[in-house]
C-alpha cells in the first residue's frame, strides 16, 4: 500500500468543523435521523388509516326542529328561559321523558346522546338537533322532543299558583316540518388527528429511550463521548441510500489524512458494539485497497467473540485465527483466497481481482483461544509483514477479547460507530480503551442509516 499523506488544508478544515460542532448548543430532545424517519413514517401511516376509517364510517342523520322562546315579559326573562330550556333539553330527565313517550328500546344515556341544541348568544332562537346513524330513529326521537318539552312545562305549571306561573306561551315551534341533513366525520380532522397521534407515540417512546439510554445522534455527541476526531461520516454499506464504493473511498481518503507521512500496513477497525456493519466495512476496505493500490491484502477477523465477518463470508467451519494463536496452524496455511461468490450482494462492483484478497477467519475453537490474543497475536502479524496490507476487523471494546496488543501494533485505528444506535455510555468506554492502548493515530468513522 502506498504511503498515505495528509492534506493539511483538509485536516484544518476538519478541525474547524469539529470545533464549530462542539460550540453548538446541545439539544436535549433531538432524535437521530433514523428515529426521525420512523416518526414521520408513523405519522403518514396513521393519518392514512384515520382518513380511511373516517371515509368508511357511516353518515350521521340530523333532524333539526327550531323553537323561539318568549314569555311575554322583558328580554332578560327570555334569555334566562332560553338557557334553562337548553339545559332541560339536553338533560337525562328529558331523555327519560322522550324514551317513555316514544317507547324506545335504547337506554336513557343513548337517547340523551342523540339530542343536542344550538343557539347564538342572547338569542331566543334555539335549534334542537337529534343525530343518529339511523335516519328513521333520528326522525322518531325528534318527533317526541317538542311534545315532551311541552309536557314537562305544562305538568309543572299546574302545580304552581296562577300568579306565580310564567305568563303566556313559553316557546313556539317555528317551522311546521323539521329540517333534515347528513354529516360525515371531517376527513381533514381525521388526517390531522391521526398524524399527531401517530407521530406523538413513537416520538415519546424514542425520547424516553434516548433519555434513559442515550445514543450517539450527532457529530457533537461523538466528539464529546470519544474525545477523538470524526474522520468521515458515510451511509451504512448495507443501506439503499448510498453508494458503497463512494462510501469506502471516503473512508480510505480519511485514513490517508490520518496517516500523516507514514504508510499504513496494519489498519484495525474496532467499535463499542457488535454491529455487523463494521465487518462489512472491513471487507469493503480490503477489496477497494487491493483493487485501487494493486497490493495484496490480508483480511483478518479478530472478533473471536462473535466472528461477524467470518459468518458474513461463510467461513465458520474453517480453521483460522484461533488455531493460529494456539500454534496449531501458521497464518500462511490458514489464509484462504476470497472468491467473488463470497462477496455480499450489497458490495457488488467493488470486488478485487482473484487472489488479491486473502482471508483469515476467526476460526473454530474460538472460546478456548480468546485469551491467547494477548500474547500471541503479534506472531500472526509478523508472518504477514512485508507481504500484505493487513486489514483487521477487531472486536468490541471494551470486551472479553484482549485488544491491547492489537491496538499497540496497529499503524492506524478506526473506531466505527452507528448514528442513532451506538449507546453513549458504550462509546465513552470504547474511547477510554482506545486512548489507553492505541499507539498509532486513531479516528472515528460514523455510519448513518
Amino acid at each position: 500500500m502506498t504511503p498515505m499523506r495528509a492534506n493539511n488544508d483538509v485536516v484544518a478544515a476538519d478541525s474547524e468543523q469539529a470545533a464549530s460542532a462542539t460550540g453548538e448548543e446541545r439539544r436535549s430532545f433531538r432524535l437521530s435521523r433514523n428515529q426521525l424517519l420512523i416518526v414521520i413514517a408513523s405519522m403518514l401511516v396513521t393519518a392514512v388509516i384515520a382518513v380511511a376509517f373516517s371515509m368508511l364510517s357511516p353518515a350521521v342523520f340530523n333532524t333539526s326542529r327550531s323553537i323561539i322562546v318568549y314569555s311575554g315579559n322583558n328580554p332578560n326573562d327570555n334569555d334566562i328561559l332560553s338557557t334553562a330550556i337548553e339545559s332541560i333539553v339536553t338533560s337525562k330527565g328529558m331523555a327519560a321523558e322522550v324514551k317513555r313517550r316514544g317507547d324506545f328500546p335504547e337506554s336513557i344515556d343513548a337517547v340523551a346522546a342523540m339530542i343536542g341544541t344550538s343557539r347564538s348568544p342572547d338569542s331566543p332562537y334555539i335549534d334542537i338537533v337529534v343525530s343518529s346513524p339511523d335516519k328513521q330513529k333520528s326522525e322518531d326521537v325528534s318527533t317526541q322532543v317538542i311534545p315532551s318539552l311541552r309536557s314537562v312545562f305544562e305538568s309543572n305549571q299546574r302545580q304552581i299558583p296562577v300568579d306565580q306561573r310564567i305568563s303566556g306561551p313559553i316557546f313556539q315551534e317555528v317551522f311546521t316540518f323539521p329540517l333534515q341533513s347528513t354529516s360525515n366525520f371531517p376527513v381533514w380532522f381525521a388526517a390531522v388527528f391521526g398524524a399527531l397521534l401517530g407521530g406523538l407515540v413513537p416520538y415519546l417512546f424514542f425520547l424516553y429511550r434516548n433519555m434513559r439510554k442515550p445514543v450517539l445522534a450527532s457529530a457533537q455527541d461523538v466528539t464529546e463521548a470519544l474525545d477523538l476526531p470524526v474522520l468521515v461520516k458515510v451511509p451504512v454499506l448495507t443501506g439503499r441510500s448510498g453508494n458503497p464504493q463512494d462510501a469506502v473511498a471516503g473512508v480510505i481518503s480519511a485514513v490517508e489524512r490520518l496517516s500523516v507521512n507514514d504508510p499504513i500496513h496494519r489498519l484495525v477497525l474496532v467499535g463499542p458494539g457488535t454491529s455487523s456493519e463494521r465487518a462489512t466495512l472491513s471487507l469493503a476496505i480490503a477489496n477497494v485497497i487491493a483493487r485501487s493500490f494493486g497490493q495484496p491484502v490480508a483480511l483478518v477477523d479478530a472478533d473471536l467473540e462473535h466472528g461477524s465477518l467470518t459468518s458474513l463470508l461463510g467461513g465458520s467451519d474453517n480453521a483460522g485465527l484461533s488455531e493460529c494463536l494456539s500454534g496449531q496452524l501458521t497464518a500462511d496455511s490458514a489464509l484462504l483466497n476470497l472468491a467473488d461468490s463470497q462477496i455480499p450482494a450489497e458490495l457488488d462492483g467493488i470486488a478485487a481481482p482473484e487472489g488479491m484478497v486473502r482471508f483469515l477467519g476467526a476460526g473454530i475453537d474460538r472460546s478456548r483461544n480468546i485469551l491467547r490474543m494477548r500474547s500471541a497475536f503479534h506472531r500472526v502479524l509478523e508472518s504477514m509483514a512485508g507481504r500484505y496490507v493487513v486489514i483487521i476487523n477487531g472486536p468490541q471494546i471494551p470486551g472479553p477479547v484482549p485488544t491491547s496488543q492489537m491496538l499497540s501494533l496497529a499503524d492506524a485505528t478506526l473506531m466505527v460507530v452507528v448514528e442513532g444506535e451506538t449507546r453513549l455510555t458504550d462509546a465513552r468506554l470504547a474511547g477510554d480503551a482506545l486512548r489507553s492502548f492505541a499507539s498509532g493515530p486513531a479516528g472515528v468513522v460514523v455510519l448513518r442509516r
